[in-house]
């Protein structure tokens, strides 16, 4: 809902049981929590003499969801490796959209929402992103992983795994990170090779090792990328 149309003070009314009248900014919607003897009369007296403070509340809260929104639309998305710049727009539709274009990760938000703080949205759409894409990208890995050292695991599930790109249990399944589309599709292979590994040989040891290396030569490479995360 919008706050101010045409000068006009738009608000939601809370009743209470007893206590004071009150009006408060909250998400950008006016908020006033009245008695229920106070009538819609009074009510609205009370809202105009507090229109200066009420309106200084909503150009302060705009502001800062500006400065929020901006921020968000310079960020970069990284995709197999390459950066993507995050641009935000705003149209007359139902629901936000995702398209991945040239360099560019485009995201449409119903103007509904232009007064809100859309950040969790936007998480949430570049993560369903994420599991699209490794959809196929960790499908592949996995055959062309199976067909170079003639063993699959039992199973394997495309899962989030907090600080985790790879995992691989007891029972020899194997868990990935969507979050590992971000890297690059060597890295990817990399990861699930380690894995794989992990089929044959439980811990890092010597043979762990000797086996990754026959496979993938250049892995310490790769390893020096990923950095923190765990596999």
């Amino acid at each position: 809902m919008q706050a101010i149309k045409n000068d006009v003070i738009a608000y939601n009314v809370c009743r209470v049981a007893n206590g004071g009248c009150y009006i408060s900014v909250q998400n950008g919607e006016v908020q006033v929590q009245a008695p229920w003897y106070i009538t819609r009369e009074k009510i609205q007296t009370l809202v105009e003499e507090k229109a200066k403070w009420i309106s200084e509340k909503l150009r302060e809260y705009e502001n800062e969801n500006i400065k929020k929104r901006n921020y968000i639309s310079g960020k970069k998305i990284k995709i197999l490796g390459d950066y993507f710049n995050l641009v935000i727009i705003y149209e007359n539709i139902k629901l936000p959209k995702l398209v991945v274009e040239e360099k560019i990760v485009k995201i449409t938000i119903p103007n509904k929402y232009k007064r809100l703080d859309v950040s969790d949205i936007i998480g949430i759409l570049i993560e369903k992103m994420y599991e699209r894409i490794a959809i196929k990208e960790i499908e592949d890995a996995m055959e062309k992983t199976r067909i170079m050292l003639g063993i699959a695991p039992e199973d394997y599930e495309i899962k989030r795994i907090k600080h985790t790109l790879g995992k691989c249990s007891n029972n020899k399944k194997i868990m990935i990170n969507p979050d590992i589309v971000m890297f690059s599709k060597e890295i990817i292979d990399y990861i699930v090779l380690h894995e794989f590994c992990h089929l044959k040989y439980k811990t890092h040891a010597r043979k762990f090792y000797q086996m990754l290396e026959k496979y993938m030569p250049n892995y310490t490479e790769y390893e020096n990328i990923i950095g923190n995360f765990n596999y």
